[in-house]
């Protein structure tokens, strides 16, 4: 159940995917294949994609 309402929130644009992982006892990867089966697509911009790269970069 939490994984759907996870979704369905991330979805609507209510939950940030790395909340909606949260919300859903899940890692990135497996939440992202959980939107997959469900046909929501992921909200990945390219800001997004150079806030993560710059995340890592400080690890």
């Amino acid at each position: 159940m939490q994984v759907e309402l996870a979704a369905r929130y991330y979805a609507r644009g209510w939950l940030s995917f790395g909340r909606g992982a949260e919300m859903a006892c899940m890692d990135h990867f497996a939440f992202a294949c959980a939107l997959a089966e469900r046909g929501i697509p992921r909200n990945y911009c390219l800001t997004d994609a150079l806030e993560d790269i710059a995340d890592a970069g400080r690890q």
